[in-house]
């Protein structure tokens, strides 16, 4: 912590980018430096202020991304990328196994990757 040159505790942006660098969070710096007395009480509140402030910015921007992410729509149907993945072949015989008693729903459910209370949606994919 003393290693840190005073000229970093002037911006919480390069507060930040220590903090980084350390592993640590911005405020864990900025609370050491405190303790250590390498800042004063108020120039920590100010910068404490700032980085309370480039946080709320940056929730803010993450939480549009979400939904604008939400708003893309959904991707392909799980049930259709499963049935792709494990092939129609192998998919419509361990159903068939299942169905006759042949294998027990968990191992059914393993070799599909797919739970037994979804398998109507996964042989809906099958005969479409």
């Amino acid at each position: 912590m003393r290693n840190i040159g005073t000229d970093v505790y002037q911006t919480s942006r390069e507060i930040f980018k220590v903090a980084k660098n350390l592993g640590v969070s911005s405020f864990a710096l900025l609370l050491r430096a405190r303790n250590m007395d390498l800042i004063s009480t108020s120039i920590c509140q100010k910068l404490k202020r700032q980085a309370d402030t480039a946080y709320q910015e940056y929730s803010q921007r993450e939480l549009e991304k979400k939904v604008k992410q939400k708003e893309k729509g959904g991707g392909p149907n799980y049930f259709l990328l499963q049935l792709n993945r494990n092939s129609r072949l192998f998919t419509q015989t361990v159903l068939d196994a299942y169905r006759g008693g042949y294998i027990e729903p968990t191992v059914a459910s393993s070799l599909l990757n797919v739970q037994v209370n979804k398998f109507p949606k996964l042989e809906a994919q099958l005969y479409r």
